[in-house]
């Protein structure tokens, strides 16, 4: 039974560590690598939504799917 705890132990460390791939990007660069475009002014309506930014004020938009 104290296998269990070293188990335990050992997943919330990689989890800890994984955390930082779901942080939303804050530049170009990361909005690329997440498969994101970088838009002008808004993310076109159809089917896209914003989901970091490229810069200060402009969006990184994801296709969305349903």
């Amino acid at each position: 039974m104290k296998i269990v705890y070293l188990f335990f132990a050992v997943l919330l460390v990689v989890l800890q560590s994984s955390l930082g791939f779901m942080r939303a990007p804050n530049n170009a660069v990361q909005c690329k690598q997440a498969g994101g475009t970088c838009s002008t002014d808004h993310c076109p309506p159809t089917s896209t939504r914003a989901f970091g930014r490229c810069q200060q004020g402009i969006p990184c938009c994801r296709t969305v799917v349903s």
